[in-house]
């Protein structure tokens, strides 16, 4: 099979696209994440699973500043995200439009579509090139009108979100999110807000952007799904990745007992 996509050739410093270390997060005095340590390399897709309230969703949204951490650092394209070294060693906070930077060059798929309604599929995926890239627009539309293709809704172009099914709206939404050419891909349960018949059309397009080597950190409950796509697992209990490995050692020889029994009750 041959990939529609291809992913921008990378300048980014050698090492891992992801590198988090120790990273904490509370919401009031409920621990969410305590010491939670990932790196990801480039062209990697890493598929994050675990029980409900494991912390998976917390966890993926540090990853683009979505949620603060308490604790830790997170580097993205060596890069540490949301704070720069200062004199003295001292961290200091990022600026909203140095921030704003950081994230154009990493997608985020949410459960729930967020697209603009008022706006054409179209101009959903062009407006952030031109508004925050500051792409020129007839080069953005064109990318645009490229990537509705890719996702097999090139007819959909000038109708409003509203028209579409939920599985057309997710792929215009990956549409979107590829649209800034990030180096990174963050998706958040990507098809649980689908009716069942929905959800193939969008896995098939996240199969496609990993056989094109696109980095991706996916939080998902489709297991087959994970089995045929991830590079490695990882597995989320109480704040904490608990183990991770491939597919086939953690679904077949999982090293820990909560591991054993999550999996009894999804596999």
């Amino acid at each position: 099979m041959t990939s529609t996509f291809t992913t921008p050739v990378s300048t980014v410093p050698a090492g891992p696209i992801v590198r988090a270390e120790k990273v904490t997060k509370s919401f009031g005095d409920r621990r969410i994440l305590t010491d939670v340590d990932l790196e990801v390399e480039a062209g990697e897709v890493v598929v994050l699973v675990g029980p409900s309230g494991a912390g998976k969703t917390t966890f993926l949204r540090t990853l683009n500043r979505l949620e603060d951490i308490d604790s830790g650092e997170i580097f993205i394209n060596g890069e540490r995200l949301g704070a720069r070294e200062g004199r003295g060693g001292r961290l200091l906070e990022l600026s909203a439009r140095n921030l704003a930077r950081q994230r154009s060059d990493i997608g985020f798929v949410f459960q729930h579509f967020n697209l603009f309604p008022h706006m054409t599929v179209l101009e959903n995926i062009w407006n952030s090139p031109v508004n925050v890239k500051h792409e020129k627009k007839a080069e953005a539309v064109a990318y645009a009108r490229e990537l509705l293709g890719r996702v097999g809704l090139a007819e959909k172009a000038d109708v409003r979100p509203r028209s579409l099914s939920g599985g057309q709206q997710q792929r215009v939404a990956i549409a979107r999110a590829l649209a800034m050419r990030p180096a990174l891909m963050l998706f958040d349960e990507p098809t649980s807000a689908l009716d069942p018949e929905m959800v193939g059309e969008v896995l098939a397009v996240m199969k496609d952007l990993a056989l094109a080597g696109m980095t991706m950190i996916i939080v998902s409950h489709e297991m087959g799904f994970t089995r045929e796509v991830a590079d490695r697992v990882a597995v989320m209990d109480a704040g904490r990745i608990i183990e991770s490995g491939t597919p086939s050692q953690v679904f077949t020889e999982p090293r820990q007992e909560r591991t054993r029994q999550f999996l009894s009750k999804v596999l």
